[in-house]
């Protein structure tokens, strides 16, 4: 494999990446803390002294008429922000905290009890994974960085949801005012070149009372609107779009800077290009989730003899290969990522050349693997008995030893 200029391309590093990701993770719980503050507005004083029979019926008769005005508690309204929408409860109202990066907050203006409860959405730029994210806010909130109203914090688990690539992060801390224990709720949800944090959080009584029905309705809710970060120029796909890099078109970029180089007069076809952007989590598929996901994809009918046929119905389809390892080698392009080639023959005597993203483990020469990944190009080169070899090349989502 020739040198891979990618190398001298200027990636983000992930220790600035992080570092990025715990200042604005610092935002958002200093925005809780504004949040939380509001359940001061709430007057406790009352229950220091036993109310009189009059006071009584008044508060029973407040309490009929709410129950007889207020809406339909699972009843919603929605929010539309840029990108990306949810639905609330409809007795929520504007929480109108005017900080700009704050798209949307609002709050329960009849709580169970002094805790306001409340939910907030910020959205902040960065390729952080939704694991990533709750792991610095996880870190921040148990070092006391939410000041003095977020206390006890404790984390109570932490959800992969691959079918949005999203994660939830469930944790439990003492308001420092009211003395309440609180349920805060953060689901992370990448998006192109941003990650877009609904917080929510509900008193624990509140919680255990429907609340957590509300939250889960309130995470099934929301959408965002798939950002692409395509190249700029429509015949690009054949170079690289280097200041446009993203974890969304990362693969998608190595390969169309790959194909040309290997190939003479090749380019990396639209259809492919697309494929990989819309599906970037899985290449590669690390996690138990993705390769799961990446299984999922795999049309099972297509065979190395009909991309042998004719490889232009197949740029956008997930295939698996298996055969043995002609030849494998890596190289790491850049700190922390590492680029694999490896060529294998298949049953059929049919050769398919896979690039991958990570490094291979242990698989080594001769060895029997199953690969799967999309179909990119025809590749053809001079083999050692002084004869050519006709190959399909590949991006590879997966590999693993199957032998």
């Amino acid at each position: 494999m020739q040198a891979n200029p990618l190398a001298d391309r200027d990636f983000k590093k992930r220790e600035e990446e992080m570092k990025s990701l715990a200042k604005s993770t610092l935002f958002i719980m200093l925005l809780l803390v504004m949040l939380t503050a509001c359940s001061s507005g709430k007057d406790t004083t009352e229950t220091s002294s036993a109310p009189s029979p009059s006071e009584n019926e008044a508060a029973t008769n407040t309490a009929s008429e709410n129950t007889e005005t207020n809406e339909e508690p699972d009843k919603t309204q929605t929010f539309k922000g840029e990108n990306f929408s949810f639905s609330y409860p409809s007795t929520w109202k504007d929480a109108e905290l005017n900080v700009p990066q704050v798209v949307a907050a609002f709050v329960n203006p009849n709580p169970q009890g002094a805790f306001v409860d409340n939910l907030n959405v910020v959205i902040e730029e960065s390729s952080a994974t939704p694991e990533e994210a709750a792991n610095v806010a996880v870190q921040g909130l148990t070092n006391g960085d939410g000041g003095p109203l977020i206390q006890n914090f404790k984390k109570l688990n932490y959800i992969d949801v691959p079918e949005k690539a999203a994660g939830i992060l469930e944790s439990e801390y003492t308001h420092g005012e009211s003395n309440a224990q609180v349920i805060l709720t953060q689901y992370f949800v990448p998006n192109g070149n941003a990650l877009y944090t609904l917080s929510i959080s509900y008193s624990k009584t509140a919680y255990d009372n429907g609340g957590k029905a509300s939250v889960q309705n309130i995470m099934d809710s929301f959408e965002t609107v798939k950002v692409s970060n395509q190249m700029e120029d429509s015949n690009a796909n054949a170079g690289s779009n280097v200041e446009g890099l993203t974890e969304e078109n990362l693969f998608a970029e190595i390969m169309a800077y790959v194909i040309p180089i290997e190939i003479e007069d090749a380019a990396l076809d639209e259809l492919t290009y697309n494929y990989f952007v819309k599906h970037y989590e899985l290449f590669p598929a690390l996690t138990p989730e993705a390769q799961k996901r990446a299984k999922a994809e795999v049309d099972p009918n297509i065979t190395s003899r009909h991309l042998n046929k004719n490889l232009s119905p197949y740029l956008d389809q997930m295939i698996e290969v298996s055969g043995y390892v002609v030849d494998i080698v890596e190289e790491e392009i850049d700190e922390g990522i590492t680029l694999a080639e490896i060529h294998i023959v298949d049953d059929n005597d049919n050769s398919i050349i896979g690039f991958y993203a990570h490094t291979t483990g242990d698989i080594l020469q001769d060895d029997y693997v199953t690969m799967r990944g999309v179909p990119a190009t025809f590749y053809s080169f001079e083999n050692v008995g002084g004869g050519t070899t006709n190959s399909v090349l590949i991006g590879v989502s997966t590999i693993e030893k199957t032998e």
